[in-house]
């Protein structure tokens, strides 16, 4: 797996231009220097950088809530990019009588 920065900042100026941030685009290719990158721009998908980072997110939660032993711990919060996760049960999911809460 090989992560590069300006691969990272081509998925964010085609986020910010998706999102109609059009003067923002410009201004972050200028800056990232996108413009300079020898290789050809690939060609992504629109909402690449929303897919990659519901895929870490969900990767996020199966690790978060997973028991040693390989079993699933019960949990209704939803799992979010900024803030701490903070696990919680509702009352009804308590009265299925999981005992990894």
């Amino acid at each position: 797996m090989v992560l590069k920065s300006d691969d990272v900042n081509y998925l964010v100026y085609r986020y910010l231009r998706e999102s109609g941030f059009l003067h923002t685009s410009y201004i972050f290719q200028f800056e990232s220097q996108l413009h300079k990158n020898e290789e050809e721009l690939p060609n992504v998908e629109p909402g690449s950088l929303i897919r990659v980072l519901q895929k870490g997110l969900q990767y996020m939660d199966v690790e978060t809530h997973l028991n040693e032993d390989g079993t699933a711990r019960l949990c209704t919060a939803p799992f979010s990019l900024v803030g701490k996760h903070m696990c919680s049960v509702h009352t009804e999911a308590r009265k299925l009588g999981d005992k990894n809460i």
